[in-house]
């Protein structure tokens, strides 16, 4: 093997490992929530209010305001080649003591049924979502690469992907990742 193909293999294996590393840290923070507050269909009205709930479980994580820059700045990129931006201030943000990076998004629908915010990323009928820069601000700066979805529904959090697991692959923005790679335990997209 090579230099850059030894490289890029144990630069896959540390994605895959912090990604269940922070799928884990954030199932428990959820099934302790629900432990507390009930059901995820009883707990609130605003995305706000949900992380909240979280900031709360992950004590020690550092909080980004929405004007602070301690998070990713700039393009986002898409597996697909497109890009997005997280430079608006409207986002909760959380950075966990490694490093990783977790945006909350604004949206909740306690009934986690409107399609307003359902039926993206690959999953069906979710809540809120949940995106997670597992090397902070370091590049890729790529869905499915550095970046994943988790999804929070009626009963628990997902990781994005689950319902449709095909739309992670080149051709798409690849939100819909982190489920294949928490599956086959490999990123081969």
């Amino acid at each position: 093997m090579t230099v850059p193909t030894l490289s890029n293999k144990t630069n896959k294996q540390e994605t895959i490992a912090r990604l269940k590393k922070t799928y884990s840290t954030m199932a428990q923070a959820t099934n302790q929530i629900i432990a507390e507050n009930g059901p995820v269909t009883s707990w609130t009205t605003t995305g706000n209010d949900v992380y909240m709930l979280y900031k709360k479980k992950l004590i020690n994580a550092k909080e980004c305001n929405k004007t602070t820059g301690c998070f990713t700045q700039g393009d986002i990129s898409y597996l697909n080649g497109g890009t997005t931006n997280w430079t608006d201030g409207h986002w909760n943000k959380l950075v966990l003591q490694d490093g990783t990076q977790i945006l909350f998004s604004d949206g909740f629908n306690s009934q986690c049924n409107d399609s307003n915010i359902n039926n993206h990323d690959g999953s069906n009928n979710y809540c809120a979502r949940f995106f997670v820069d597992l090397n902070g601000a370091r590049k890729p700066n790529t869905y499915g690469r550095d970046i994943f979805v988790f999804v929070l529904k009626a009963n628990g959090l997902y990781p994005a992907g689950c319902d449709n697991i095909s739309l992670c692959s080149k051709d798409y923005q690849g939100a819909a990742c982190a489920c294949k790679v928490l599956r086959e335990d490999k990123i081969d997209y």
